[in-house]
């Protein structure tokens, strides 16, 4: 009797070195597929996001290059990728869920255009005072009080969608 090798879907997101994309995304792109590779798994659909600022600094960078993967893989390969992204001086953070299946292009756009239009409007609140309380963080006087502009400390819960 032969075992049946079980490969899960999971969702990646992969925040990359900002100063590296500048160069050339094609690299960016190859040392993640490597990363994933390395780890055993499949990726079925890549796409680079956005460049976007971050909400706080990461080894020392402001802003960083969002990719998103689809990819099938054993559960157990995916603390290797964990391992090798830490080890990778390219990417700053990544987020990796499971899923039920991997959702097909049109889901993924949709999802894509309303998360999009969600933050458009977290934006025009800020603007307006309304998203955050409408208090001066730099005094210490934000919504949820505090000095909020200090990065969290380790182990703490994932910020703007990127794992601690």
């Amino acid at each position: 009797m032969t075992s049946e090798v079980v490969l899960r879907p999971y969702e990646g997101m992969f925040l990359a070195f900002n100063k590296e994309a500048r160069k050339t995304h094609e690299y960016l792109e190859e040392h993640i597929r490597a990363l994933l590779e390395k780890a055993g798994a499949k990726p079925v659909r890549f796409e680079r996001w956005d460049q976007r600022q971050l909400a706080y600094e990461i080894k020392g960078q402001r802003e960083g290059l969002f990719y998103l993967c689809y990819f099938e893989a054993k559960p157990e390969s995916i603390a290797t990728l964990r391992r090798e992204a830490e080890l990778s001086e390219l990417v700053l953070r990544m987020l990796v869920l499971a899923l039920e299946r991997i959702p097909t292009e049109d889901e993924v756009r949709k999802r894509s255009s309303t998360a999009e239009e969600a933050m458009r409007e977290g934006e025009e609140l800020r603007g307006e005072g309304g998203f955050d309380g409408g208090g001066d963080r730099r005094r210490g006087r934000g919504g949820r009080g505090g000095d909020r502009s200090a990065p969290p400390s380790q182990g703490a819960p994932a910020v703007d969608g990127v794992e601690a």
